[in-house]
Formats: C-alpha cells, structure tokens, sequence
C-alpha cells in the first residue's frame, strides 16, 4: 500500500491522458480544468513550460505535459486539450494534457507501489493504480518539480509579477499627468 493512501480504502482521483498513457492526480490537488489559453512566453524559461498565463489575476506558469515527460510533442491543440491547474507544493501551475477523461473512486488495495526498475528520475510517480482492466499512472505531485524547476518557476512567476506591477504603476502615473487638473 501506498504511504499517502494508508489510512483510506479509497482515494478520489482526476484521470488524464498524455499521449497513449492514462495519468491520475488526487482531486484535492485540482483547482480547476480550463480551456487552453495564449500563453505569454518568458525567455529562459525551463524546456517544458509553454509560458504562462493571467487566471482571474493571477500569474500561472503553464507546463506541457508532453515535454515534461519527453514525449513525441504535438503542435496542434484538440478539442479536449485541456489545461488542469494544479496546487504543487502550495504553488499554482497549469498543466497540459491531451484530455481529462473522468473523476474515479480508486480502492487503495487497488495501487501498487511504482516498479523498482523504472530508474531513478522517477520520484514523481506515487503508484499504479488498477481501475476497470486499466492501468493507471499515479502522479506524486510532490515530487513532479525537482528543486531546480520548482525554483525556476517561482522566480519567473515573481519576475512576470514585478514587470506587471511596473507596468500598473507607469500606468498611474500616466494617468495622473494626463487627467484635466481642477482649478480653484
């Protein structure tokens, strides 16, 4: 049995896909699945982040699931793209994946610990779960940024931060130039 999951018989889960493989996250770390965006891209930004994107004001960077797990990379968005924002290590990301295909009740007896072999770049993997005659790939959200990533995104999340507040300020202070002034 899987530590996470010791002291449930069944966990929810967020079932996607990325490529021909089934993925799946806890509930409780989806906020919410959105519709892809125009990302803004940010130079020097690590490999598989697309750029990111203002989500009710705030900054998100926007990870491709593809490129992340290096795989064949598609440049075309389908119509069930879609981009699943994510609470990793209390910071917001966006993640996205080919399709979300369903929210399942998965027993715990049901989740193997991830294979020995898998290699050692694999701490980002919690488990396989059985669900239906499938097999599903469990992700460990605590893990899916190393410390280097995890610490790229938060510096570019805070600089596209900074540069939007300049940009407010510059904003104001045009304003403030330009408005007619009262006249006692």
């Amino acid at each position: 049995m899987i530590e996470e999951f010791k002291d449930q018989k069944e966990v929810q889960m967020i079932v996607f896909k990325l490529g021909n493989e089934e993925y799946a996250v806890p509930i409780t770390s989806v906020q919410e699945i959105i519709m892809p965006q125009t990302t803004t891209k940010i130079p020097k930004s690590p490999h598989f982040v697309e750029g990111v994107i203002n989500l009710r004001g705030h900054i998100i960077p926007i990870i491709d699931g593809r490129k992340k797990f290096q795989m064949e990379v598609i440049s075309k968005i389908s119509n069930e793209t879609r981009i699943m924002v994510l609470d990793v290590n209390q910071e917001i990301i966006g993640l996205v994946v080919d399709a979300v295909s369903e929210v399942i009740h998965l027993q715990t007896a049901e989740i193997e610990p991830p294979p020995v072999d898998v290699g050692e770049d694999s701490d980002f993997l919690l488990g396989v779960g059985k669900f239906q005659n499938r097999l599903l790939i469990l992700l460990n959200l605590k893990n899916f940024l190393d410390i280097d990533e995890a610490s790229s995104l938060k510096n570019l999340t805070k600089v596209v931060e900074s540069i939007n507040q300049a940009k407010e300020t510059q904003l104001e202070q045009l304003e403030i130039e330009v408005s007619p002034k009262k006249v006692k």
